[in-house]
């Protein structure tokens, strides 16, 4: 007998009741805040805490012993699987939670529990028995997901795979077979292609959707497929892309009725939907065809902008020299074999055995027939041929006269990705929008960023449009388009400009000629036309981007985790972008430097994307922010709308960079009314003064092997911390000072920056290209 053995005994509320608690049971009851809320009383709540102690207690207190008795032992086993499911969910809860041998060993419970329950039978989105278990036994879970929709009972499985599989180890379960049935492909709802069987679910489930996608149309569906591309990150459980669907669309096939061209599957489903187009266009003819490919090129591509076809190959095909069918020792085009063999008019006009008869062929083409056909209407054959051996040949030939491009921008880059560069892009059309300049955007030819963005879709094209093209890439990705299948934008007869994001002093040498890609250079700050006017022989004017933001909507931090009250600093990059030059650590260097750890009501948020975990800055961040519970990371990705949300829920921005070519995330913290604290060099000096902001001076110093691409030649500025620390705790402590350069950062924004006053540059320079008074 040990003095510690009445801490076994059971007594509680007697020890005649089933399941009665152990003394040190009750003491633990008694003690511990996380266990207050269950009673000695209720039975419900004794099983729970004996299945508590299975999962957490006896580890907790390894040198105490609770021994069920006999009567525990036939209560359990009186109590049968349903009962247990729905009148004891906080006992199975926490029997989930371990998978160490149990007093509750039945392979039935554990099978009713990973069968759906009979309540699930006619949801699209089904769920085993045990996550109802666990949301009925918690609150918080009861709270997040109310199961009443697909999309609520796709996050609750989500949940499972990120927390709840490793909460609960016991339910060896995988979301696998949901997932698979869910992305089975079908024709639903009137949809004219098939798509998963979840996008079906989430269109019925969701008002807005239906309002706005009508799925029973081609162009309804299509555009319903980008707003899945663009939102399936809200779905993560849900790994589905349409770019299977959209690559189908565009194979090529003979529609079963038309003249012998072969065009993509996706204009056959538009000729299908538009009616309309029958009365004017008959596809049995290669007149009709063409009509029709002609008519997706100037109007129909619009329509239908998440499918990008362009008649470029066809072109090749038909314009590609073909023997000529009826007499040896001449080559023609081959869309004048297609016109020439369809109609009986022509073949009685010229006899297709005779040179004299394809020269008239030829000469009734370039006179009169091309305007009947108006894809090919600016397809000029020589008429005389050219000798090539024994073999003459009638080729195609510009009509430069016809083929000049009409006024207006064709904007090339990434459009519809996240980061500044694609934001740059938009940001342009929109100014041109409202300068009244014709434009169009182009998606660049080469690997990039993923096109998730939509605002622009219906604006997209293949081809260049317009008389000026102005390329919104880098100088890098300039020589990657030359390279990788954009040269022909390049050498198009178009008046090429660069508005070309830099962020060094000096041009590197491994660039070469690029400069003489363009004829115009656009720079988005005084530091970067320096940069570029180091060339000499290509023009450069200074012609900032605009720089505007949606309104915020709401405040996030609590959707982030982050405290409501304190003072929130945040540092916010793109890992893509070169840590070395965006210097987040030297930000949480001058914070900490700002306030010691006896500091409280005060943090740092590091928002990062595109970060690759190994990175030595990263892992310095990490481990400086795991011993630091007042600063945040959050490296979620986030849409437009919830970044500006989340910017402008937070208070004070800090830019430590070494060098920026413009510093878009400056301005944009700016135009929201915050004060920033930023190093005093490069592309943002020309809106961050002493009055806009907060500056941070530094040494200028060279660039290294590994600090960035092209180092050699190059110098930056490296920020001083301890002068960063300062203004930081001058942003903290100095209320008025810190409300009066905001208040004037904000002001500096919408006046020089605005979408208004960058349109109105535009509109100058746009004007003085068209007079062709720009510089050569």
């Amino acid at each position: 007998m040990h003095r510690t053995d009445w801490l076994e005994g059971f007594g509680h509320p007697s020890a005649s009741v089933d399941f009665s608690l152990p003394n040190g049971i009750y003491f633990l009851l008694e003690f511990l805040p996380e266990l207050q809320q269950y009673s000695e009383k209720s039975l419900q709540d004794r099983l729970a805490l004996y299945f508590w102690w299975e999962a957490i207690g006896a580890r907790c207190y390894p040198d105490f012993k609770w021994v069920l008795r006999e009567q525990d032992r036939a209560c359990l086993d009186a109590i049968d699987n349903e009962v247990l499911c729905s009148s004891f969910t906080t006992a199975i809860g926490f029997w989930l939670r371990h998978t160490d041998p149990s007093s509750l060993e039945r392979p039935s419970l554990m099978r009713l529990l990973l069968s759906p329950p009979a309540e699930d039978r006619d949801e699209q989105v089904k769920l085993p028995y045990f996550l109802h278990v666990l949301r009925q036994d918690r609150d918080d879970l009861q709270r997040d997901f109310d199961l009443g929709t697909p999309s609520s009972r796709l996050a609750y499985l989500r949940w499972w795979e990120t927390h709840g599989a490793v909460e609960y180890a016991r339910a060896n379960w995988s979301t696998r077979d949901i997932v698979e049935e869910l992305s089975v492909l079908e024709v639903n709802d009137g949809a004219i292609l098939a798509q998963p069987r979840m996008l079906s679910v989430i269109w019925r489930h969701r008002t807005g959707l239906q309002q706005n996608y009508a799925i029973h149309t081609l162009a309804g569906q299509l555009a319903y497929l980008g707003w899945w591309q663009e939102h399936a990150t809200d779905y993560p459980s849900l790994s589905w892309s349409p770019r299977e669907v959209f690559d189908r669309l565009l194979k090529l096939e003979i529609a079963e009725g038309t003249a012998p061209l072969a065009l993509p599957h996706l204009l056959n489903l538009v000729w299908q939907e538009r009616e309309d187009l029958h009365t004017h266009l008959d596809r049995s003819t290669f007149k009709g065809q063409f009509a029709f490919v002609h008519w997706w090129q100037e109007e129909g591509q619009s329509n239908y902008p998440e499918s990008q076809w362009s008649a470029d190959d066809l072109f090749e095909k038909l314009i590609k020299l073909k023997a000529a069918e009826f007499i040896e020792g001449i080559e023609l085009p081959y869309f004048i074999e297609l016109v020439w063999n369809e109609r009986s008019d022509l073949t009685t006009a010229f006899d297709r055995a005779t040179f004299n008869g394809v020269r008239g062929m030829i000469h009734w083409w370039n006179e009169s027939g091309r305007h009947e056909y108006s894809l090919l209407r600016n397809e000029l054959v020589e008429p005389d041929g050219v000798h090539v051996g024994s073999v003459v040949q009638f080729a195609t030939q510009a009509n430069l006269s016809e083929r000049a491009y009409p006024f207006g921008v064709n904007v090339i880059g990434f459009p519809q990705g996240i980061l500044g560069l694609a934001e740059d892009a938009r940001m342009m059309g929109h100014a041109l929008e409202l300068a009244s300049v014709p434009r169009v955007f182009i998606n660049a030819p080469i690997a990039g960023p993923a096109k998730v963005d939509t605002t622009v879709s219906r604006l997209l094209t293949l081809d260049q449009k317009y008389r000026v093209s102005v390329f919104c890439l880098p100088p890098p990705e300039m020589m990657r388009l030359s390279l990788e299948g954009g040269r022909n934008l390049i050498d198009s007869a178009t008046y090429k400009v660069g508005a070309w994001p830099w962020e060094l002093p000096q041009w590197p040498t491994a660039f070469g000629r690029v400069h003489q890609f363009v004829d115009e250079i656009w720079a988005q700050s005084r530091f970067v036309q320096t940069a570029f006017r180091k060339l000499g022989d290509t023009p450069v004017h200074h012609m900032p981007m605009a720089v505007d933001i949606p309104a915020p909507t709401q405040r996030v931090r609590g959707r982030f985790g982050l405290p409501e009250d304190d003072f929130l600093f945040y540092l916010m990059f793109d890992g893509n972008s070169w840590l070395t030059r965006k210097n987040p650590l030297a930000g949480v260097q001058a914070f900490q430097k700002a306030f010691d750890a006896s500091v409280t009501g005060v943090g740092l948020v590091i928002k990062g994307m595109n970060i690759r975990e190994s990175d030595p800055i990263w892992k310095r961040i990490r481990d400086i922010a795991s011993r630091d519970l007042r600063i945040h990371i959050v490296s979620e990705k986030l849409t437009r709308q919830d970044s500006i949300n989340f910017m402008a829920s937070l208070d004070s921005y800090i830019s430590l960079h070494r060098s920026e070519g413009f510093g878009r995330v400056i301005a944009e913290a700016m135009l929201l009314g915050q004060p920033v604290i930023v190093t005093n060099f490069s592309g943002n000096v020309d809106y961050c003064d002493a009055e806009t902001s907060f500056l941070v001076d530094g040494e200028l110093v060279p660039l290294r092997a590994g600090d960035y691409l092209f180092h050699e030649g190059q110098y930056w500025c490296d920020p001083d911390v301890a002068q960063a620390a300062q203004q930081i705790r001058r942003v903290f402590e100095d209320v008025e000072a810190r409300t009066r350069i905001a208040t004037a950062g904000q002001q500096r924004l919408r006046q020089d920056y605005s979408i208004d006053a960058v349109s109105h540059r535009y509109a100058t320079r746009m004007a003085e290209i068209e007079a062709g008074t720009q510089n050569q």
